[in-house]
């Protein structure tokens, strides 16, 4: 193991792809740059991640563009910036193969990291996985900053803060229709098809919501949910589908202006936990104990009784009354009832 208490004047960390996962390692990244240690920090980070790590105490914020993610072009690009700093250590918090590869072509003198997808010697500061339970994945981050500072760094929040910019940019989006109005956010369509309840099924609870809880509904997503948006929105004034039309931080706006998040495990269904709002959460395919979101405002619906719940996988692999269980088996007024519980319609 290489000495940590040598030449530690640079420090590069490799953040995750996915916007759950960032906001996952924010805590982690928090507490190691309020640490008062003597070096500096660079975050190597998807280019739209940039509202979740703008506050941190860092040297440079190095952003990935797609072309720098994808395949080994992606990884020899990744290198290539890396030389250009001359960095002494670097901590990679993606357990994948191709990150580490990065790192160690891009001449990180020491690489700190899980021994995970058959990596182990790229690293010269690999740590094991822990086992005999499940760990929050935010806790994995947590434990692998902390091993490189050689202590148990104080906890740090999983809140984000929203710009200015940011505010303003969501108070456009809403206004005039949303002025003054109680809020609900719904995510209607997951990114993996084994998370999907169903546009029909948010379309009637977007409609008992505002029937019953006297509020509007706002549709978050990405630019391919739109369509799925549409199909809940239906034309409903009270109904207004933003997918595609916000970035993260306004995204992070928006759910700051509503009083509940309900959607999948998702990268949203993280941002309105790191906005401190509560939220309904249905879980099927994704492990709650791994990914669930940093919350204590949050209400899980999960089948636990199924034999496949949690499979982690994409698409379902089951056929006939089985398939796709996890979701199928949550009704409408399961999820309102659990909208209720956390004080929405009060």
């Amino acid at each position: 193991m290489p000495n940590r208490h040598e030449s530690m004047n640079t420090v590069i960390v490799r953040a995750p792809n996915h916007l759950g996962d960032c906001l996952m390692a924010l805590p982690a990244l928090r507490s190691l740059t309020s640490s008062g240690a003597e070096y500096k920090i660079y975050l190597l980070a998807p280019h739209w991640s940039r509202p979740v790590f703008e506050n941190l105490s860092l040297a440079e914020f190095i952003p990935l563009s797609g072309e720098h993610l994808h395949g080994w072009k992606g990884i020899l690009r990744q290198s290539q910036l890396l030389r250009k700093y001359r960095l002494t250590h670097g901590i990679i918090l993606p357990p994948s193969f191709s990150s580490a590869l990065a790192f160690f072509l891009g001449k990180v003198k020491n690489r700190h990291g899980f021994r995970t997808d058959r990596r182990g010697f790229l690293l010269n500061d690999g740590i094991n996985l822990p086992t005999g339970k499940v760990f929050h994945r935010a806790a994995l981050y947590q434990s692998l900053v902390n091993h490189f500072a050689s202590q148990e760094l104080p906890p740090a929040p999983a809140k984000l803060d929203i710009s200015i910019g940011s505010q303003k940019k969501a108070e456009r989006l809403l206004a005039p229709s949303a002025r003054g109005s109680r809020l609900v956010a719904i995510a209607p369509q997951a990114v993996a098809t084994s998370r999907r309840w169903g546009a029909d099924n948010y379309r009637k609870l977007a409609l008992r919501l505002i029937s019953e809880c006297d509020c509007k509904v706002v549709l978050l997503g990405a630019a391919a949910e739109f369509e799925a948006g549409e199909i809940v929105a239906a034309g409903d004034s009270k109904i207004i589908n933003l997918c595609g039309k916000t970035d993260i931080g306004s995204a992070a706006a928006v759910l700051y202006r509503c009083r509940l998040f309900i959607g999948n495990d998702s990268g949203l269904a993280h941002l309105a936990a790191a906005v401190d709002i509560p939220l309904v959460v249905l879980s099927g395919a994704d492990n709650p104990e791994e990914t669930s979101p940093i919350s204590d405002k949050k209400t899980v619906i999960i089948r636990d009784n199924l034999p496949c719940i949690s499979c982690v996988k994409n698409r379902c692999p089951l056929s006939d009354d089985a398939f796709m269980r996890c979701m199928k088996d949550i009704s409408v007024d399961d999820v309102f009832t659990a909208a209720k519980s956390r004080g929405f319609c009060s």
